[in-house]
């Protein structure tokens, strides 16, 4: 990886992080309020899922415009934005006006992804283009990990929600020194490469493609209702339970670090080995180890909700990812477009097993999410090609242009 390419992976990885920090924060900050601002499940469900939907609509259209105006612009305005609404949150008097902000803070969230994610998936290249986004991905995971969930856990805990007004000044300081510094004015687009990858398992016809980007997409709907769903709720789950803020919070810390982690050793895993076998075999591991999860006790529970995480990590980069190889020249785009429907379909889903979770409890919801982990395999297997079939589309001689 050349000199300014690893800059813009670094750049792009700390300012996810410092952007990500707030979605960290969120669950632990609404559980531990949910008494005094009289909050059911469902309220912290539909707002972050308003949060999700902000995001999820602009992201395209984010995605689009830092095309054409450039990357750093969106990466700096977002997380100062971000920012600046979750700090109102945090002295909110009303549920009314701590949903207003969280939604608001949606548009951030909209404008950081697209741009980041293309420059990090670009910065990698063709080889390691899936290793490099995770390590971009990481980055955020940290973030919202311990800086957001654990840390942000501990200063709730011990000086109250205003506290959190620290982590503001700090990542409006980093910012604008390193983020500013580091990701370039422009955004970065990959040169002409061979496209023979964006068409493998498609077919040939439109109507093949479509079908098989919207089993993609499926598939990305029933990993993503499992990923928000747990990040969401399982706070409130520790809380009914008794659970100081301080320690769910550090459970939901090691639960995103190892998704993070998952999310780095399996894609480069499917950078070498193929993204189908790595994706089919993660989401089956962590329905497994959810099920387990919830059938457990104490430490042994536990550890299975942290190998839930490891193992969802490796999905989420590589679905994004093979969309993107499919619309190679509109990669900021599509990522917008793929990052959008998987904050919506989790968000959405979240908020509805929050409505179901008020009439049959937590516990109950919490067990139907392996069957999503296995929907999103099955989904997987059907629209990921395989690596025998990459390599010999790979191989397949270029169409001859006409020379009129």
């Amino acid at each position: 990886m050349e000199n300014d390419a690893r800059k813009t992976l670094i750049g792009e990885a700390i300012g996810h992080a410092l952007h990500d920090t707030w979605f960290g924060v969120t669950p632990v900050l609404l559980a531990a309020i949910s008494t005094p601002l009289d909050l059911s499940n469902s309220d912290i469900g539909l707002m972050l899922l308003l949060y999700q939907g902000v995001s999820s609509l602009t992201q395209p259209i984010f995605g689009r415009l830092s095309e054409r105006l450039g990357g750093r612009l969106f990466a700096v305005g977002s997380i100062l934005w971000t920012t600046l609404l979750f700090t109102g949150a945090l002295f909110a008097p009303t549920k009314l006006i701590l949903g207003a902000c969280i939604t608001m803070a949606g548009f951030g969230s909209g404008a950081f992804h697209p741009q980041g994610t293309t420059n990090a998936t670009v910065a990698g290249g063709r080889r390691y283009g899936a290793t490099a986004a995770s390590l971009f991905f990481f980055g955020g995971t940290l973030g919202t990990a311990f800086v957001g969930a654990a840390l942000g856990g501990f200063l709730i805990d011990q000086f109250g929600r205003q506290s959190l007004v620290a982590i503001s000044a700090l990542i409006i300081v980093l910012a604008l020194t390193v983020v500013r510094r580091m990701v370039p004015r422009e955004l970065s687009l990959p040169h002409a490469r061979d496209e023979a990858e964006s068409k493998t398992g498609i077919g040939a016809t439109k109507g093949a493609a479509w079908a098989v980007i919207g089993v993609l997409l499926a598939a990305i709907a029933f990993r993503s209702l499992a990923q928000h769903t747990l990040v969401t709720y399982t706070p409130k789950f520790q809380q009914d339970l008794g659970v100081a803020p301080a320690a769910y919070g550090l459970l939901l810390s090691l639960f995103l670090t190892a998704n993070a982690i998952g999310g780095v050793l399996g894609s480069f895993l499917g950078d070498r080995a193929g993204f189908r076998q790595v994706l089919v075999g993660s989401l089956l591991l962590s329905a497994l180890a959810m099920s387990l999860f919830m059938r457990l006790d104490g430490l042994a529970g536990n550890v299975n909700f942290v190998l839930t995480g490891l193992f969802l990590g490796p999905s989420h980069t590589l679905l994004l990812v093979s969309g993107q190889r499919r619309f190679p020249q509109r990669m900021a785009m599509i990522s917008g477009i793929f990052l959008g429907f998987t904050f919506l379909s989790g968000g959405g889903g979240a908020w509805g097993l929050g409505l179901l979770s008020d009439r049959i409890g937590l516990e109950a919801v919490l067990g139907l999410l392996p069957i999503a982990m296995v929907g999103g395999a099955v989904c997987a297997l059907i629209a990921v090609p395989s690596q025998r079939a990459v390599a010999a589309a790979s191989q397949a001689p270029e169409p001859v242009a006409n020379p009129e």
